[in-house]
């Protein structure tokens, strides 16, 4: 759990610095990639409680960030 509160700072930074400059097109296939593999995770997640759940919360974080650079626009 400590890589996810170590992650925020780095989403914060990559939300200011890249996310904002980049065009809707390019956001969007970000999300939808990054949606894909969250959607794969959480079936694995599913299937296999004893997974560690990480990897969720860090797309997760992903996710709001991109989020974030589309209000920041």
């Amino acid at each position: 759990m400590i890589w996810v509160i170590l992650f925020i700072p780095l989403c914060v930074w990559l939300c200011t610095a890249f996310v904002v400059h980049m065009s809707l097109l390019t956001l969007a296939a970000v999300a939808l990639t990054v949606a894909i593999f969250f959607l794969i995770e959480l079936r694995q997640i599913g299937k296999d409680t004893a997974r560690s759940r990480t990897p969720l919360w860090v797309m997760c974080l992903m996710l709001l960030t991109l989020a974030c650079g589309v209000f920041l626009r």
